[in-house]
């Protein structure tokens, strides 16, 4: 993973933004310029912090914290930090990551430490935004930690019930997002606002929205939730991990969103390493990290799903699922599966299939899911409680429009 983000980094530019607006950008990361290197500080940090780090990990992250130092501290960057103090934390993470590995530079810490003092002041931010302050200020050492806020967590999405069968990509980066800082990516234990089983449990929904929707990205953000909050892994996680692990022995990367296998086998060998950084980046980027936690906590997911009780209920909800389904990479992987282990993710199954029937409004689809769940014994889990008060408001709003319906008229 570090020799794929040094081959990022060496495709940014070095001094930041493409000159002239609309012309071809020197890098496909050009517009992501400090995202980018954000992110690399963090596949960085996380590597450097594993134990037992041998000499020849040890030099890739030194080749790759040379790489990235001219580029974190910029004059773009800089620059920019200086026209808008409220992007200072963030365009500060590379900076304080590197002056933590031991790469400090007090005219740049001047710099930051006031801006991101100044920037704290403007505007209302989310808990998740204030979060991640909080752990930039921890991994800083030249910055002046202030006082935790107290509650902070709690009041962040990870402190509530997670919607589910309603939540969008944003609501699973949030809830990832908390994780990664909240415990600064596995490296800290943390008191959490909810039980760990009930957090763990939205994790596994909403590994099923990524995996539904073929996205890797959010995938591997979610799975991180069981090493940082040393968990033992679910089997749906564990489906998840060696999905993702077996397309990275595939392609030598994990495929981002916007990934097409036909456009990347059809470019040439030359435009390959473009499209490869330019779709899938952080795709890679956060597998490493995902990695990167588990073997910092020694919490490793087992290598194949374990078997589950022999009820059958993988198949039968996988006999509910529409065709389309059938050509995702998520459903070729559970064909794979021996009954026994289809019958261990059929809760993942079974929450794909209330998201999809909630989200077209075919409250029969619902009903239908349920009873085969009840009939399984998969009657837990947030997917199964959220439906079922779905059923329940649905029935209630019946009532109501019926009513309306029999009121005599004006006329």
């Amino acid at each position: 993973m570090l020799d794929f983000a040094a081959h990022v980094v060496q495709s940014l530019p070095t001094d930041g933004w493409p000159e002239v607006e609309g012309a071809e950008p020197k890098s496909p990361l050009g517009t992501l310029y400090d995202k980018v290197i954000a992110e690399t500080a963090m596949l960085l940090l996380c590597a450097a912090s594993l134990p037992d780090v041998d000499e020849g990990l040890k030099e890739r992250a030194g080749l790759l914290a040379a790489l990235l130092i001219p580029l974190a501290r910029s004059s773009s960057i800089l620059a920019g930090v200086c026209a808008d103090p409220s992007r200072a934390a963030h365009c500060a993470v590379a900076h304080a990551v590197l002056s933590r590995l031991g790469y400090p530079d007090a005219l740049v810490d001047q710099l930051l430490v006031e801006s991101t003092a100044l920037g704290s002041q403007f505007g209302a931010k989310l808990p998740e935004d204030r979060l991640e302050e909080d752990w930039v200020r921890r991994t800083w050492p030249g910055c002046t930690t202030a006082r935790p806020e107290r509650g902070l967590l709690g009041r962040s999405i990870l402190g509530r019930q997670f919607d589910v069968l309603g939540c969008t990509r944003f609501d699973v980066y949030s809830f990832t997002h908390v994780i990664m800082y909240a415990t600064d990516f596995g490296g800290r234990r943390t008191r959490l606002p909810r039980p760990s089983s009930a957090i763990a449990a939205d994790a596994d929904a909403a590994l099923a929205l990524s995996l539904d929707i073929d996205d890797f990205d959010v995938t591997a953000e979610v799975s991180m939730t069981w090493p940082m909050l040393a968990l033992a892994w679910s089997p749906a996680a564990i489906f998840a991990f060696g999905l993702m692990a077996t397309v990275d022995d595939e392609l030598g990367f994990v495929p981002g969103p916007t990934f097409d296998l036909n456009s990347y086998e059809s470019s040439s060998i030359d435009q390959r390493p473009r499209y490869r950084f330019e779709t899938s980046y952080h795709t890679t980027y956060m597998m490493g990290i995902l990695c990167a936690a588990g073997l910092r906590r020694r919490c490793f997911p087992l290598k194949a799903v374990p078997l589950g009780d022999s009820t059958g209920s993988g198949l039968a909800l996988a006999r509910l699922l529409d065709r389309e389904i059938s050509e995702s990479r998520w459903r070729a992987a559970f064909d794979a599966l021996s009954p026994r282990q289809q019958d261990a993710v059929g809760s993942l199954v079974l929450t794909i299939l209330l998201r999809r029937a909630k989200d077209r409004g075919d409250l029969s689809k619902v009903r239908t899911v349920l009873e085969l769940a009840l009939a399984h014994g998969l009657a837990e889990g947030p997917a199964v409680r959220q439906a079922v008060a779905l059923l329940r408001r649905s029935a209630s709003l019946s009532r109501i429009v019926a009513r309306g319906r029999t009121l005599p008229s004006d006329n």
